[in-house]
């Protein structure tokens, strides 16, 4: 009868601790030992990495798990991107060109977070997480610079600059270190395990910890690119079917139109001109010919 009770009691324990932890969100195949995504393959990169809705600049909350957001600066519009061969900062801040960039700490694989107009500008690129649900969210940052950053609470229906100018729009901000006094962490590298808690903004009491869809984002704040190698979310119940369901789902990937020089001239119906410009929808590229 004793034995019996011990087993049920541990039992018990692993049940709690299981739940406690939570489950991963991407796929056993696609993270480390830890539990981390990274960004260090086109394969993952293309299977979890996609756009947000451009046109609107909001979620898109049929698209991939992990988003990206241009700058939101006129004329340009400065890419947030993805690249598995991309190196961000060692552990002091120094980036490859440096002389006193100590190679061997150096991370290959990021997605680059475009830099914002200036030191405490909330309009830096932004990398979004469409969650079906939320225990806790880790990342791997790094930058030659301080990170100055904010963290939003999104919503499909409003933009991701509809906060109001003073954090208390439609789009809520919940972390904000983007000041000369606060920032998230100085120039080099860092593991931020506490970003779905962090508040210390307008919305006190917010948190990203949810049983239900919901939709983070991360957002520069300065003219530095911030760096993310890696990810890793759990959540509290298991949701991989999620990610199977979304990950081929590209519909709603703007088509951008450049011209011949490499300038970003918006969506493709800004093509109202003669002339050869590249379209650019995701990873595809071609030319087109407006006679």
């Amino acid at each position: 009868m004793k034995k019996m009770f011990t087993l049920m009691v541990l039992s018990l324990l692993c049940t709690l601790t299981t739940s406690a932890q939570g489950y991963n969100l991407f796929s056993a195949e696609d993270v480390d030992e830890n539990g981390w995504l990274w960004f260090n393959t086109q394969e993952k990169i293309d299977k979890y990495v996609g756009l947000c809705n451009e046109d609107d600049y909001t979620v898109n909350p049929n698209g991939k798990p992990v988003q990206m957001a241009y700058a939101n600066i006129t004329p340009d519009y400065p890419e947030t991107v993805a690249d598995p061969e991309m190196y961000g900062a060692d552990t002091e801040g120094y980036v490859v060109g440096d002389d006193e960039v100590k190679s061997e700490e150096l991370i290959k694989g990021a997605i680059a977070l475009a830099p914002a107009s200036g030191m405490m500008s909330p309009n830096g690129g932004c990398l979004i997480l469409n969650l079906p649900s939320c225990s806790t969210i880790s990342l791997y940052l790094s930058s030659e610079a301080r990170m100055l950053i904010r963290t939003l609470k999104l919503s499909p229906e409003y933009a991701i600059d509809d906060d109001g100018g003073d954090g208390t729009g439609n789009t809520k901000v919940i972390c904000s270190k983007a000041s000369v006094f606060s920032s998230l962490h100085s120039a080099g590298q860092y593991k931020w395990e506490t970003a779905a808690t962090t508040n210390n903004g307008n919305n006190t009491g917010v948190t990203f910890v949810s049983d239900d869809k919901v939709y983070f984002a991360l957002q520069n704040c300065h003219y530095y690119p911030i760096f993310v190698h890696g990810i890793k979310v759990t959540t509290p119940k298991d949701e991989l079917a999620f990610i199977n369901e979304i990950t081929n789902a590209d519909s709603n990937v703007a088509e951008k139109l450049y011209s011949v020089d490499g300038k970003y001239m918006g969506k493709r119906k800004n093509a109202a001109k003669k002339g050869v410009y590249v379209v650019k929808k995701g990873n595809k590229t071609q030319k087109m010919v407006v006679k």
